[in-house]
């Protein structure tokens, strides 16, 4: 059992992958009921979050392994749902896939290759999804793809060009930035670019310590991250905080155990009945819950404090 402030973190966890196990289809894929638009995106995050915390849940992974298979183009990459038209594909979805597959022990090098074959010549990926107008250089992009590229010990100058890209991208504050096409908040970036950097060797750099200051000073009194947007359609502060407390603990550091258990309480409290956190919503899609997502990004977190606890 672990406790932090009289909160059975093990007990969270074991809810919260029960409720993304209770929300998969037939098909295989990971939804809410009434909302299907984004089943690829939201069945690979779910897929990394049970595997990160119960890798006994075979049945769920594999069932939602064939979902993703059959949803793969035709072109090894992916997009967020598995209904797309002829150029649709995903440089956020398409890398998270790839890790996915590899986990089930799935053939990735023409994955992979598709993948490399995107690099821009500043070292830097293009979402890919045409309807997409703006910021379709988004860091976060990057991000994705280079902790997919690294945790598969990818050996290639292509990396190295990414990462540069990154490293001029992040801004004065230490993030890199905050859209409202990509989640609406700076820890998305940060916590994809701050794993890449931590593969990368660069977890003692100024960049990298500049960052996890970034996410220090912006938490709130209560323990979470970012504005209460409760007033408008945005991602939730459960997201939000999941997100900063994923980067945080990808390299964790004892002297900022009592910030991150006290963001660790907080989103433990947050956690609804049922075992979901809720997501709030999308803000270019106003109807577009977010609770598979914030329910697969709080596991992660909790899960990673534990680990870390036990070390």
């Amino acid at each position: 059992m672990n406790l932090i402030h009289d909160i059975d973190v093990e007990e969270s966890i074991s809810k919260g992958i029960e409720y993304l196990v209770n929300k998969q289809h037939e098909d295989g894929s990971v939804t809410l009921a009434d909302d299907t638009t984004w089943d690829v995106w939201e069945t690979v995050n779910a897929i990394l979050a049970v595997h990160k915390a119960d890798k006994n849940k075979n049945e769920f992974i594999e069932k939602a392994i064939s979902f993703l298979l059959n949803a793969q183009r035709t072109d090894y990459s992916f997009y967020v749902s598995s209904k797309y038209k002829k150029n649709d594909y995903c440089l956020e979805t398409s890398p998270t896939c790839v890790l996915a597959l590899n986990i089930a022990k799935k053939k990735v090098n023409q994955n992979v290759q598709f993948i490399l074959n995107k690099q821009k010549k500043d070292g830097s990926w293009e979402i890919g999804i045409p309807d997409m107008k703006k910021h379709r250089f988004w860091p976060s992009i990057t991000g994705h793809v280079l902790r997919t590229l690294l945790y598969l010990d990818v050996s290639s100058y292509q990396i190295s060009k990414g990462i540069t890209f990154l490293l001029e991208k992040q801004i004065a504050d230490g993030s890199w930035g905050s859209s409202w096409i990509y989640y609406d908040t700076p820890y998305y970036p940060i916590h994809v670019i701050l794993q890449s950097l931590n593969q990368y060797g660069m977890k003692d750099s100024k960049n990298y310590k500049k960052s996890i200051s970034f996410i220090k000073k912006n938490q709130k009194i209560d323990g979470s991250w970012c504005m209460d947007t409760t007033d408008k359609p945005r991602p939730s502060k459960s997201l939000r905080t999941s997100l900063a407390l994923n980067s945080l603990l990808i390299s964790p550091d004892e002297s900022n155990l009592r910030l991150i258990e006290k963001g660790i309480k907080w989103l433990a409290l947050e956690q609804e009945s049922d075992g979901h956190w809720d997501g709030g919503f999308f803000v270019n899609w106003p109807g577009k819950k977010e609770d598979i997502y914030a329910t697969s990004m709080a596991i992660i977190s909790l899960k990673k404090y534990v680990q870390y606890k036990k070390q």
